[in-house]
């Protein structure tokens, strides 16, 4: 990089994030410099990949917007129309709405 075309960028890091960070460094073989660069390009590329006001993030906070109120239950065990309740035999049951087994 010519240092007429380069910026220099300064940060704090607590101790912590420091000592975290020079280790990174050391494990990759990088210098402080070099992982800082590094660092910064990664966290740019992932920043233009991910663009936060996608529906795919938002369509959570749409869905529980519309859900049902919080005062709504549903219990399938009290819904005699869906389920059958097992009465521990062997014997295979059908649901309501399924067609009957074929010989």
């Amino acid at each position: 990089m010519s240092s007429n075309n380069s910026k220099h960028v300064q940060t704090e890091l607590s101790k912590d994030e420091y000592e975290q960070f020079r280790e990174f460094a050391r494990e990759h073989g990088l210098s402080l410099k070099e992982a800082g660069h590094e660092a910064v390009t990664e966290w740019i590329d992932r920043q233009q990949q991910a663009n936060p006001n996608d529906r795919a993030f938002t369509v959570l906070d749409e869905l529980e917007a519309s859900s049902l109120p919080d005062t709504a239950e549903t219990d399938a065990r009290e819904e005699d129309d869906l389920v059958d309740e097992w009465d521990g035999s062997d014997e295979t049951f059908t649901l309501a709405d399924e067609p009957p087994m074929e010989s």
